[in-house]
């Protein structure tokens, strides 16, 4: 199975007082020709999709017509959530047009992680979308007191997510986290609201076959090849200016076993 990974696109969001709205259609262009040119089954979007949570309209129907393109354009199916810079109800929305056996769009932290389940020549593959929520509504959803750090959230809903994946499948799991290992960029806002240590370790995502990351803006994996961080298409602060922006197209064997190709974006502008 192939799979495009990609994450962090903060559409909407401004350098210096610079629009991005045209490096954005570039991107989204690139996405749609990459989903395309490599026979992609499936398209996941690691959140941050927006870069505030009430984005300007006019980075809503850039995104609109850009989820239009891949339902009309490919025969991918989509995984997408919410991030910590995204409003999970406006992403929730996204999926009002989706096709709901072939995408899904997780803005809301939910204790029922029913996967998208696909497959291919080797049998099922089930993706698990967990969206980025805080502690406070992680409490509120697992109904416990328990959950105070950002690895406790994910440590809850991967365990929710696991108890529904079937037998033999293989497993994805598409989270907006802070893992750690990974090395920061400038323009990352912290996950957590009142401090604290906000990094999650890599054992809360026991089991996975390929961990698709979001929040970290520089490519690469942490720890082992099948955890992985797409990246952001654009880059967003100067220490970023001289790296190469990037989505991941990761193909997975009848075993579950990855391997990670690098496809470069190409920038309208440096």
């Amino acid at each position: 199975m192939k799979l495009l990974h990609t994450s962090d696109l903060h559409l909407g969001r401004q350098f210096n007082g610079i629009s991005l709205e045209e490096d954005h259609a570039a991107v989204l262009d690139q996405i749609v020709e990459a989903v395309k040119a490599n026979g992609v089954d499936a398209l996941i979007i690691a959140g941050d999709v927006f870069d505030r949570a009430s984005p300007p309209r006019s980075a809503v129907r850039q995104f609109n017509g850009f989820l239009q393109r891949i339902k009309t354009e490919t025969n991918a199916a989509v995984a997408m959530i919410a991030g910590n810079h995204d409003s999970g109800d406006r992403i929730d929305l996204s999926a009002i047009a989706a096709d709901r056996s072939r995408w899904l769009i997780r803005g809301a932290i939910s204790a029922e992680e029913a996967p998208l389940l696909l497959s291919d020549k080797h049998g099922p593959v089930a993706i698990s979308a967990l969206p980025f929520a805080y502690e406070y509504a992680a409490r509120e959803c697992f109904e416990s007191e328990t959950i105070d750090t950002p690895e406790d959230v994910l440590v809850a809903q991967v365990a929710a997510a696991r108890s529904q994946i079937p037998e033999g499948a293989r497993w994805i799991i598409v989270a907006h986290a802070f893992v750690t290992g990974g090395s920061v960029s400038e323009s990352e806002r912290s996950l957590t609201r009142v401090g604290g240590i906000e990094t999650v370790r890599t054992s809360a995502f026991d089991g996975a076959h390929y961990v698709a990351l979001g929040h970290l803006h520089r490519p690469q994996s942490v720890s082992a090849d099948h955890i992985r961080y797409s990246g952001s298409p654009l880059a967003f602060g100067f220490d970023e200016a001289d790296s190469e922006k990037s989505m991941s197209l990761i193909e997975m064997d009848a075993t579950g076993q990855v391997s990670v190709e690098v496809v470069a974006f190409k920038p309208i502008r440096r």
